[in-house]
């Protein structure tokens, strides 16, 4: 500590406390600054992350629709292919209603079906509907 003639050693002390308060204002200052920098890439990150996460996000619920309608597109498809075999089924019945493939095996037997027994019955007409009819000429 310097002391100029006829000064106040009370104002010197506080020159000297002013000039450490002003270092320690310019560290504390570039450590804030550092500090929004380092910030500013979190920032900056957050946002890639965020944008990444969304766009996955987008992937994911267009891989779910897509799947989803997949799954639908089966299941009417299922559906479908049951009614025509449920209509063959009860055509085939009007059809043959003695045929082996529809005996019903009460007593628990299980019987080789591998073979079909001999026609011997009367034959009857199939109706599929009014869409499929012919006129016979």
């Amino acid at each position: 500590m310097k002391l100029r003639k006829n000064r106040n050693p009370r104002y010197q002390t506080a020159l000297d406390l002013a000039e450490t308060n002003n270092g320690l204002m310019k560290q504390q200052t570039d450590h804030n600054f550092k500090t929004v920098l380092e910030l500013a890439d979190i920032g900056t990150d957050l946002k890639k992350l965020t944008n990444n996460t969304l766009i996955r996000n987008e992937k994911l619920t267009d891989a779910y629709l897509k799947l989803s309608t997949r799954y639908w597109d089966m299941i009417n498809r299922l559906e479908a292919r049951e009614s025509r075999l449920d209509l063959v089924t009860q055509q085939l019945k009007n059809y043959v209603p003695d045929h082996w493939l529809f005996e019903e095996d009460s007593a628990g037997d299980a019987e080789d079906n591998s073979s079909e027994p001999e026609p011997g019955h009367q034959q009857m007409e199939l109706d599929f509907g009014e869409e499929f009819k012919t006129t016979k000429h």
